[in-house]
């Protein structure tokens, strides 16, 4: 079992206020709308008056046995028959709650499509509660879209244990273009957070004793003869740690202005990159143009000496490309042996490792290849075994939610536990790091993990980093300093990737650094900050008698400059042996 320490310094801290709902906002449910309520198991649902508040009766729900994977095991329900919602949408929640019992009441709201599979147009975050009657306010923006009465909203109770009331739930529509921030919310932050934490300033001693290094070098005209006493300028060209995204051949290869932008970003900001979609199996390109666009987006990649990570030679979670054929497993598998060595073999080594398993343990009811029986029950370690034999590249297993106690850390834990066990080489663990302001993890949390994986696997990666604050632009911008902190700090990660960067090519448009108008966000001025300035190094010396310099400075590629010579890239040397610089 968990100790409370451990789980309290994992959650997110909502601090909760009586903000006023701004005008503006359509109605969602009429107010014949009928609540209707379940609780599985032992629970119970009582319809209670009210009195003395401008609400006259409530729903009252018994959960009696928790189901974290499962919270809609209980629930009050409410429809949207009262207007449409449109992709992009701002909605706000809003419902009065308070618990029966000293336990205080955690729920979650859900606005859904009203119909099996019941798909989420947007979940809030989590709201906590005592005995007292509070109003809850909970913004989110829609995903899809759902006509009048084809959508409702439902508070999720069956995470914990608890009895608690609900009553007057609202859902109103502010449209696509409304400010989601100044929408009311619960004030969330999260532990470690404060400007002086103690744990902020161990984490920058470390990364100053274990990130940089002492480097050397002599600086001589193009037929080797040293130039002495002359100033230079050295700056760190590409870190050697991966600060980076993923990206599309598209983006990368695209006119205009976007592309531009875009362009610029991932130059300037980072040292490795990788690929979103094209080189899975589903979507590794068949076509001349997307060939033409994957060629010319390595190239692009290498003339400006931004490594690539390899995005993913097989998915354990059941995927659409993988749904269509399970009618025929044996054919899959052939299929799936195919896609990998065809990949394997036109990247070569452009990349520098391979995500070879995306999602061995996956989310909770996700439809998985090994319940699939023979002969797709070991087709992904079948797999890994054949690219192992294809590529003397690093073979990564990546997963998500590694940071929240629970099934993916765990069993993800006992996969790499096991492989190491039975003498199979897994050579690192990718780390998806998807995040929302429900469940913030501390730094102290995300390096107590780290150091518990450390034991299975030889090093680490943050694969595919996002957040989502519905609207709380600075506690998303100081989540990822923090992160970014945290895991450049330990020895066991050498890379922090985004899952995108720009609204416009986003797969969680809300989650991006810069917006459509590629005005900059502060999450994104954090991004820069760190990855140009921060965690940077620039500076003016000039050569001695035999045109040596040294300095202290970030391990990497670097660049020296001396007035209006050729710039010239090199990387450093090091332990009294200084690399050799020719400038022209």
């Amino acid at each position: 079992m968990r100790s409370t320490a451990i789980i309290l310094i994992s959650l997110a801290i909502p601090l909760f206020a009586t903000p006023t709902i701004p005008a503006g906002g359509i109605e969602l449910s009429s107010p014949s709308s009928k609540v209707s309520a379940r609780a599985e198991g032992n629970g119970k649902v009582e319809r209670i008056e009210i009195h003395g508040k401008d609400f006259s009766e409530a729903t009252r729900v018994t959960v009696a046995m928790a189901t974290p994977d499962k919270p809609w095991s209980a629930y009050v329900t409410q429809p949207l028959d009262a207007g449409p919602v449109s992709k992009g949408d701002r909605l706000l929640v809003t419902y009065f709650a308070r618990s029966t019992t000293s336990v205080p009441g955690r729920v979650t709201a859900k606005v859904q499509i009203s119909a099996p599979t019941f798909d989420a147009l947007g979940t809030t975050d989590h709201a906590s509660f005592g005995m007292e009657w509070q109003e809850i306010h909970q913004p989110l923006i829609s995903s899809r879209d759902a006509s009048t009465g084809k959508g409702e909203v439902t508070i999720l109770l069956g995470e914990v244990v608890q009895t608690i009331e609900i009553a007057a739930i609202r859902v109103l529509n502010y449209g696509p273009d409304f400010d989601l921030s100044k929408l009311p919310r619960p004030k969330v932050t999260y532990h470690g957070r404060e400007a002086d934490a103690p744990w902020r300033v161990a984490a920058l001693d470390r990364i100053e004793k274990s990130r940089m290094a002492d480097y050397s070098a002599q600086i001589t005209d193009a037929e080797g003869r040293p130039l002495a006493g002359l100033p230079v300028t050295i700056e760190l060209y590409r870190h050697q740690f991966g600060f980076g995204t993923c990206v599309t051949r598209g983006m990368l290869t695209s006119a205009g202005d976007d592309g531009e932008r875009y362009r610029d970003l991932v130059r300037r900001t980072c040292s490795r990159v990788v690929f979103e979609n094209d080189l899975k199996p589903d979507s590794f390109p068949h076509d001349e143009q997307g060939f033409t666009q994957l060629e010319k987006s390595f190239d692009w990649l290498k003339k400006h000496d931004i490594q690539v990570r390899g995005h993913y030679l097989i998915q354990e979670a059941v995927d659409g490309w993988t749904r269509q054929r399970l009618g025929d497993p044996a054919r899959l598998r052939e299929t799936y042996m195919a896609s990998i060595r065809e990949r394997i073999e036109w990247v070569g080594d452009r990349v520098t490792e391979w995500d070879a398993i995306n999602h061995p343990i996956a989310w909770g009811g996700a439809e998985m290849l090994g319940t699939k029986g023979p002969p797709l029950d070991t087709l992904s370690m079948d797999l890994f075994h054949e690219a192992r034999r294809l590529t003397a590249l690093p073979l990564v297993i990546n997963e998500d939610q590694l940071f929240r106690p629970g099934n993916q850390q765990d069993q993800t834990f006992a996969l790499l536990d096991r492989l190491k066990r039975e003498g199979v080489r897994v050579d690192g663990l990718g780390n998806q790091a998807h995040f929302s302001s429900s469940f913030l993890p501390s730094p102290e949390e995300l390096l107590r993990v780290t150091d518990r994986f450390a034991a299975v696997v030889p090093k680490q990666v943050v694969t595919e980093f996002d957040i989502v604050t519905h609207g709380d632009e600075e506690l998303a911008a100081d989540y990822l300093r923090d992160c970014l902190i945290a895991c450049f700090s330990h020895p066991a990660y050498d890379g922090f990737m985004l899952w995108g960067f720009w609204e416009g090519s986003h797969w969680i448009p809300e989650a991006a650094l810069w917006r459509k108008d590629w005005s900059v966000k502060p999450i994104g001025l954090v991004w820069e900050e760190w990855t140009t300035k921060r965690f940077h190094t620039r500076i003016s010396l000039t050569t001695d008698q035999l045109g040596k310099i040294s300095w202290r400075g970030y391990e990497g590629t670097y660049r020296v400059t001396a007035g209006v010579r050729e710039t010239v890239n090199f990387k450093p040397g090091s332990n009294g042996s200084p690399a050799k610089v020719s400038l022209p």
